[in-house]
């Protein structure tokens, strides 16, 4: 969620926008084209002033409103509005002297993306168990190399997976609230067990439980007790999980 935050700080509707990308996946995938798209388009829409061209550049701007919009870009999407409007009146007077406010817009949302993207760099991790050894010593383990969130029982890793980009999640399989066969059961309702690398972790070896968390799909099982290399083996797993879908 923290993640998130930077948005939700800065005016950014991401509540609104996930009812329609649907989830923090696609969100983020859309919010980024659209960043990559601001500046190119800034650059037409400076091509069509000079051209006194108001059809192409109503039609830009009309185009840069609806994707703002879509994005929770709700104050911003208005400034786009104002420019469309403008554009098929062929007010050249209004678009010339609020041009700059235009461009203001298109360089915030920029830089705000390019921080929300560089906080994201380092991959997220969920650690589900409701042990503070257990939770302080993966962290301890793997914080050099990601970023952690933690749930101490079901309820709250339901709550983490839907609102962060997770990049793996380890979970244990006995916990309060809700267990981690109950979060396996979200995670194959949403289809993401597919997306999301499920490392189980367990001090129940039977056969039984493990073939159990396996017909979920887990990608892997740390069994308690374990070591650092151990952690080091799923953290391999995982990395390939990633890599078979480049192949």
């Amino acid at each position: 969620m923290e993640k998130v935050d930077l948005l939700v700080n800065n005016n950014v509707d991401v509540k609104g926008s996930l009812e329609f990308w649907g989830d923090l996946n696609s969100y983020n995938e859309n919010l980024k084209e659209f960043k990559d798209s601001l500046k190119e388009k800034l650059g037409s829409l400076e091509y069509y002033k000079k051209a006194k061209d108001c059809a192409n550049y109503a039609i830009l701007a009309h185009s840069m409103k609806s994707e703002a919009k879509y994005l929770g870009f709700k104050n911003e999407a208005e400034v786009f509005l104002a420019h469309e409007l403008k554009g098929k009146e062929n007010d050249m007077n209004y678009i010339e002297n609020n041009y700059q406010t235009l461009a203001d817009t298109v360089n915030k949302i920029i830089n705000l993306l390019d921080k929300y993207f560089s906080d994201n760099e380092k991959k997220l991790i969920l650690i589900a168990d409701d042990s503070n050894i257990i939770l302080n010593f993966l962290e301890k383990s793997i914080h050099n190399e990601f970023s952690i969130l933690k749930a101490k029982n079901g309820h709250d890793a339901i709550d983490i997976i839907k609102n962060n980009n997770l990049y793996a999640i380890l979970l244990d399989l006995n916990m309060p609230s809700l267990n981690g066969f109950e979060v396996l059961e979200f995670l194959r309702e949403q289809n993401l067990m597919d997306k999301i690398p499920v490392v189980i972790i367990t001090g129940d070896d039977t056969e039984e439980t493990i073939k159990k968390a396996f017909n979920y799909g887990v990608l892997d099982v740390l069994n308690k007790p374990f070591t650092e290399d151990n952690i080091q083996r799923v953290l391999i797993s995982i990395k390939n999980f990633y890599e078979r879908d480049n192949i």
